[in-house]
């Protein structure tokens, strides 16, 4: 009965054709309107609005938040009418959530099944879903007594059957039946923040989504590690065919490398951005520039090393994939995604082969269409993302990604 409850409230009836989106990034809101078909998800009004506050750091504003949103979705909703001919007004959203204020937990559930010779249904795949997703309520309950966290979404990562990995197991035969999920916690006060905001605007709120599930769904690749690279911190993911594995977390991020750098000239805030602006401008004397390097890469390889710790401590003896997808967040350090580049490296990992970074880019998401002509430049990143999750979530063959979000039940 929840269940049935939760779906009539919040999930959207199928097929979906219109969907809103919005993204609670560093410094903004930005909101989307999408028509989506078989996967594909169109841009038919993007617009976004300064909104100060958001991030781990501080406690939701919702005056604030409601206003900015709410005039967010105006501006892509106003749009909608040169692509549509009429103005498009969704009455379900999905937000996203910033990547650093939530965290992860794995689970594993099995099954063995009675009939062997029986055609694995929906039906027994969601059964198996909710076990995996209860065993996850019971594991956080025992981690933390008092803790604010709640699961807001999940993956599945992967379904073996007798031992043997399968995209899909309905309607194969077997015995032994297994999945692998991924679920993603946030803190209560942005739940309740967000189901408010979506509240006062008259919509529903049928997802919350972490913002380094959104980037994972844009990776296909068969293993990857995913790295976002933001002001405070770095957040290392290994991703399976688009979804989450692992995800871990560094207090580490652009404004820690630039502090520490500084420092060696005794200069901090304002004088240490001046500094790094001569830096890269070449504007500084010769000894200086030389000093200031060889400070840069030492940060650089502290870095490096602890993001390999955290790699290390994840990977339970599996190989490490030479493919990284990289983003900066903050736009503001081009050397961080070179270092990453170098031999040092490439040396200090197990990798399978040679790494290969890719700095990952708005063109770089496929499936997505730009209506609006508005929506090319790099902030738009996490807004294409999130609208790639959506359209995939939406299509007619994603019955089980749909299932296991329709079991978590946040509200």
């Amino acid at each position: 009965m929840l269940n049935f409850r939760r779906k009539a409230k919040n999930a959207p009836d199928m097929p979906v054709k219109h969907h809103s989106i919005v993204t609670w990034e560093r410094g903004h809101v930005r909101a989307a309107v999408l028509q989506l078909a078989d996967g594909v998800a169109e841009l038919f009004g993007v617009g976004v609005v300064p909104v100060h506050g958001v991030g781990a750091a501080t406690h939701p504003d919702l005056d604030r938040w409601i206003a900015g949103c709410e005039q967010a979705l105006t501006q892509a909703e106003d749009m909608t009418v040169v692509a549509n001919g009429r103005k498009v007004v969704p009455d379900y959203v999905t937000m996203s959530i910033p990547a650093t204020l939530t965290r992860g937990l794995q689970v594993t559930v099995s099954r063995r099944r009675k009939n062997s010779l029986e055609n694995i249904s929906l039906e027994e795949m969601a059964a198996l879903l909710e076990r995996g997703y209860r065993k996850a309520q019971d594991q956080l309950k025992l981690q933390a007594k008092d803790s604010d966290n709640e699961i807001v979404a999940g993956c599945l990562v992967d379904v073996s059957l007798d031992g043997h990995a399968v995209d899909s197991p309905i309607g194969l035969q077997g015995e032994n039946l297994e999945a692998r999920l991924h679920f993603c916690l946030a803190p209560n006060e942005w739940i309740r923040a967000l189901e408010l905001v979506a509240q006062k605007l008259e919509l529903t709120l049928a997802n919350i989504l972490p913002e380094q599930m959104a980037y994972a769904s844009s990776l296909m690749d068969p293993t990857a590690l995913l790295l976002l690279f933001d002001e405070h911190h770095s957040i290392t993911s290994m991703v399976r065919r688009g979804r989450l594995e692992w995800t871990h977390l560094v207090e580490m991020g652009e404004r820690e490398i630039v502090a520490s750098v500084a420092e060696t000239l005794s200069l901090q805030g304002q004088q240490a951005d001046a500094l790094m602006r001569a830096y890269r401008a070449r504007q500084l004397r010769e000894d200086i520039e030389l000093h200031l390097a060889r400070a840069f890469w030492a940060e650089l390889r502290e870095w490096m090393q602890a993001l390999r710790g955290g790699v290390l401590s994840n990977l339970q003896d599996t190989p490490v994939p030479h493919r990284l997808y990289f983003v900066d967040m903050t736009r503001r350090m081009p050397e961080a995604i070179l270092s990453l580049q170098t031999s040092y490296w490439g040396e200090s990992l197990p990798f399978t082969r040679s790494p290969e970074i890719t700095g990952l880019s708005v063109s770089g998401v496929r499936n997505v269409l730009d209506c609006t002509a508005q929506a090319a430049d790099p902030g738009y990143l996490a807004l294409r993302t999130v609208a790639y999750y959506v359209a995939q979530l939406y299509a007619s063959g994603s019955n089980l990604e749909r299932t296991l979000m329709e079991t978590i039940r946040w509200s």
